[in-house]
C-alpha cells in the first residue's frame, strides 16, 4: 500500500474509534437536579427528610440494594444466606470507603448498633426492632453490644432476628441500615454527616462539595467503587432555589430532573420532557372529639367525590380507602363512609337539636395545608357543609403539612386537612402515623376509619420531570427517590 493511503486509512480507522467513543458521552456527563428543599443532615442513621434521603440514597451502599426493576439484590454484600431467623452475609473484599479505607463488616455493626442505641433518635429505628436485642437496648434496658450483630472476620456479618420480618431483606436497602466507618464518626466530633468532609461514600458516588450558603451539592463519581452498580455519568450537581419556577427550569435545559407539582404533568410532556410517577400520598381531613359520634358521622357522609372531583387537578384521584397505590394497589373500601346526603341532613338535624344553642357552632375552622391545588377541594366540602346542612366553617392555610401530621394521633384541632405519604411498601410503617401498631391492612383500616375521625379524601401522584437528554431514569421504590448510577446522559 502506498504511504498516503495508509495514512489515510490510519486517520480514517482513528476517526472511526473516536465516533465510537464520542456516542457513549454518558460516562462524562454532568447531571443537574433540582432537589425539593435543603438538606440538613447526610447522617444515614439519623436523616429524615426527602431531599437528605434522596442523596443518601445515592452515596451509600448497603449489604444489599436495589436494581433498575427494583429488586432487592446483593451490594456490598457478594452473597448471603438466611433461614428467615439467622442471616450471614459475605462482603465483597474489594469494598471501600471513598477516602481509600476498606470497607469491612465491623463498619456494618457499628452502625446498626449506633443506630437502635436510644441516644441516636434514629427516625426509622422501628425497621430495625426486630433483630434480637435491638427492642431492649432502644428502650434502654439493655447494652448495645447485646444486639444479635455481630462482625466474626473482615468480610463476615452475622444477624439474628427474634422473629422472621418479611421487610427486613428491604431494611437493609434503606438509610437506616447503611455502613458507618468508626473511626472516621469519632473523628468528625459530633459533626458526622454536616459537612462534605465530614461524610464518607461508599457507593457510587460521593460528595465532594456542599455550600450552605448558596445552596449546592457536588456528587462526583466514586472512583473507589468497585461493585455492580458503577456510576454511568461523571457528577450529580444538585441545587435548591426558586429563582424562577421549576417546570421553566426544566424548559430551558438549566436543570436536567426535578420533582413538579403532579398537576403539571401533562403540561411537561407537551414541553418535550419525559415523566416518571408514583401515587403514594393520601390526604385526609379530620375531626376531633368536639364532635359528637353522630355528628363526626353526618359531617362524613356529606364528603363524597360527588362534592370535589370536579375539582381534582391532573395528579389527584378521589380516595377509595386510606393506602396509596405505593401500600395497597388492590384497594379495598372496607370501612370507608359512602356519600349519603339525605341520611347525612337527617343525622345532622338531631345532633343540633342536642347542642345547647341548636346550631353548628360558629367559632369552628379548617385548617388545611395547601400545596397549591388544594383550596378549591377545601372550599368545596365546607360550601357543600352550609349548603346543605347550614354548617358554617372557616378556614385557614398553614405553612408546611408538618404542623399538621400529628393530627392523624392528636387531633389537637377540630378540623384539619394534610396529606400524609407512604415511604416504602411497609404497611406497618404508614399505619404508624395513625397510632396504629399492625401489618392487618383491612382491620387496621377499619380501626382508623370506624369513628370517624380520619377520612381519606384524595390519592396524590409524585411525579419527577426530566430532560429527553436521559434514559434509564428509573425509581427503584416506593419513595419516588431517583438511583442516578442508572441513569444515561446524551448530548
Amino acid at each position: 500500500m502506498k504511504p498516503f493511503l495508509k495514512l489515510l486509512s490510519l486517520t480514517l480507522s482513528l476517526l472511526m474509534l473516536l465516533g465510537i467513543m464520542g456516542c457513549d458521552s454518558s460516562k462524562d456527563a454532568y447531571i443537574y437536579f433540582e432537589l425539593p428543599a435543603t438538606p440538613d443532615v447526610l447522617d444515614p442513621q439519623t436523616a429524615s427528610k426527602d431531599s437528605e434521603l434522596l442523596i443518601i440514597k445515592n452515596i451509600f451502599e448497603g449489604l444489599l440494594r436495589k436494581n433498575s426493576d427494583g429488586k432487592i439484590v446483593c451490594g456490598v454484600a457478594e452473597n448471603y444466606e438466611t433461614d428467615g431467623i439467622n442471616y450471614t452475609f459475605t462482603l465483597r473484599k474489594n469494598a471501600k470507603w471513598s477516602n481509600g479505607d476498606d470497607l469491612t463488616a465491623k463498619d456494618f455493626e457499628f452502625a446498626l448498633k449506633r443506630a437502635v442505641s436510644p441516644e441516636t433518635k434514629a427516625p426509622f429505628v422501628s425497621r430495625l426492632l426486630k433483630i434480637k436485642g435491638a427492642e431492649e437496648i432502644h428502650n434502654g434496658t439493655a447494652d448495645k453490644n447485646t444486639l444479635a450483630v455481630k462482625a466474626t472476620d473482615k468480610t463476615t456479618l452475622k444477624i439474628t432476628l427474634k422473629e422472621k420480618d418479611e421487610y427486613f431483606e428491604e431494611t437493609l436497602t434503606s438509610s437506616i441500615a447503611m455502613p458507618c466507618n468508626e473511626k472516621f464518626f469519632k473523628e468528625s466530633a459530633g459533626k458526622y454527616g454536616l459537612f462534605a468532609d465530614k461524610l464518607l461514600s461508599n457507593s457510587s458516588y460521593k460528595i465532594t462539595k456542599w455550600r450552605k450558603d448558596t445552596f449546592g451539592i457536588r456528587l462526583y463519581k466514586n472512583k473507589e467503587y468497585k461493585g455492580d452498580f458503577e456510576a454511568q455519568n461523571a457528577a450529580v450537581f444538585l441545587t435548591c432555589n426558586d429563582d424562577e419556577p421549576i417546570i421553566t427550569k426544566l424548559e430551558k435545559n438549566s436543570i436536567d430532573m426535578a420533582f413538579i407539582d403532579c398537576s403539571l404533568e401533562s403540561d411537561a410532556k407537551k414541553l418535550g420532557l419525559k415523566t416518571s410517577s408514583i401515587q403514594n400520598i393520601c390526604w385526609f381531613l379530620t375531626l376531633n372529639n368536639d364532635f359528637s359520634p353522630d355528628m363526626r358521622k353526618s359531617l362524613n357522609m356529606m364528603v363524597g367525590g360527588e362534592v370535589y372531583s370536579k375539582d381534582l387537578k391532573e395528579g389527584y384521584n378521589t380516595a377509595t380507602s386510606i393506602y396509596p397505590d405505593a401500600i395497597l394497589g388492590n384497594k379495598s373500601a372496607t370501612g370507608m363512609t359512602a356519600y349519603n346526603k339525605e341520611l347525612a341532613k337527617s343525622l345532622y338535624k338531631t345532633e343540633v337539636e342536642k347542642l345547647e344553642n341548636k346550631k353548628f357552632p360558629s367559632d369552628i375552622t379548617l385548617y388545611y395545608y395547601d400545596d397549591g391545588n388544594i383550596k378549591s377541594v377545601v372550599t368545596d366540602i365546607v360550601g357543600h357543609w352550609q349548603s346543605n346542612l347550614s354548617a358554617f366553617v372557616n378556614i385557614e392555610s398553614v405553612s408546611s403539612s408538618e404542623l399538621l401530621i400529628n393530627e392523624l394521633k392528636t387531633r389537637e384541632y377540630k378540623m384539619a386537612f394534610f396529606p400524609v405519604r407512604a415511604d416504602t411498601k411497609r404497611a406497618y410503617e404508614y399505619l404508624e402515623k395513625f397510632g396504629i401498631n399492625s401489618n392487618d391492612l383491612a382491620l387496621s383500616q377499619t380501626e382508623i376509619l370506624k369513628n370517624n375521625n380520619i377520612i381519606p379524601i384524595m390519592f396524590q401522584n409524585t411525579v419527577i420531570a426530566y430532560s429527553p437528554a436521559l434514559s434509564e431514569v428509573v425509581s427503584t421504590g416506593e419513595d419516588g427517590y431517583i438511583d442516578f448510577s442508572f441513569i444515561i446522559k446524551t448530548e
